[in-house]
């Protein structure tokens, strides 16, 4: 199946990322059939793309007739069996393999052969999960990140039976729905991004612990020196700028000092511990409420438009 073939989407879950990515294929004209076991998870999910939505509007990236027509494309469903005759899948259920290898074992049975399955996991193996359907040439990793609605970067994953002509599709896809795709040609835990973050935050939580520094100071180190170059540049680019040499000198003496720890530090289990698992709790690093929590999201969705339309006039 080529691209100029795919017109029919099934989207399933109703979460943040599956309201996100719902509404991302419906805004670019395909007719998107959306699965949810749960009415309740539906109708947030439906209010999510409603309020995503006016944000793109507000800020100029969407137009009302855009959106409307959009939601005129979105269909719903409660039955799996409604997703039979769609031409792509995109999965975005709990971060669990179980629960996603039994839901594509589930749509492996009703979807037509040449159907494209792909998974929007965070960093679990695609080759594992795609070990549930009977043809996993056509399973392929499609990471998408937090907010979907607006963040370009989608990293598709080839798994080890991954068809390298779907994995093309899947990035030509990608392009069409305006993202920035890149092509993670091993299936490793976390993929690209992810490995990058974690062992940043390692590091954050090391400093933690060791009474270095607090969150705001952390946080502000990042918002105004690396964060903001990486926002422009990629790290090999950085490194590339400020000198390889310098950078052996300063792994050379530093790398010993840095965390190498291979489990979660007790800083962060703590808090587990005690349920404090951030914004969504109220608490974690810092504490919300309902009204600081809603002006933090308005504010990073303006600020994250504002960094793309500036990275897309180069």
């Amino acid at each position: 199946m080529g691209i100029s073939q795919i017109k029919s989407i099934g989207i399933i879950g109703a979460g943040t990322m599956g309201a996100g990515i719902a509404q991302a294929f419906a805004e670019s004209g395909y007719e998107t059939i959306w699965f949810n076991r749960s009415e309740g998870g539906m109708e947030r999910g439906l209010n999510l793309v409603r309020l995503n939505q006016e944000t793109l509007i507000k800020n100029g990236v969407l137009t009302e007739e855009t959106a409307k027509s959009a939601m005129e494309r979105l269909k719903i469903t409660y039955k799996i069996d409604d997703l039979a005759d769609v031409d792509f899948i995109s999965e975005s259920v709990a971060e669990n393999m179980g629960i996603k290898q039994e839901i594509f074992t589930n749509v492996d049975k009703i979807c037509r052969k040449d159907c494209i399955f792909t998974s929007n996991t965070s960093g679990l193996s695609i080759t594992t999960i795609a070990s549930s359907v009977s043809n996993p040439e056509r399973f392929v990793g499609m990471h998408w990140w937090n907010p979907p609605h607006i963040m370009p970067l989608v990293e598709v994953i080839k798994g080890e039976k991954s068809s390298e002509e779907i994995c093309m599709i899947v990035i030509d896809i990608c392009k069409n729905l305006g993202r920035k795709p890149v092509f993670v040609k091993k299936d490793v835990p976390g993929f690209i991004g992810n490995r990058i973050q974690l062992a940043l935050q390692r590091e954050v939580l090391n400093i933690l612990e060791q009474g270095i520094a607090d969150p705001e100071d952390i946080d502000a180190v990042m918002k105004y020196g690396p964060g903001a170059r990486w926002a422009l540049y990629g790290p090999c680019e950085i490194a590339d700028l400020a000198g390889l040499d310098i950078m052996a000198s300063v792994a050379d003496y530093l790398f010993k000092d840095l965390s190498n720890a291979q489990n979660v530090p007790k800083i962060l289990a703590d808090k587990i511990v005690k349920k404090e698992f951030g914004a969504k709790t109220g608490k974690g690093f810092y504490q919300y409420t309902k009204d600081s929590l809603e002006k933090i999201l308005k504010s990073r969705d303006r600020r994250l438009l504002q960094i793309f339309k500036l990275q897309k006039q180069d």
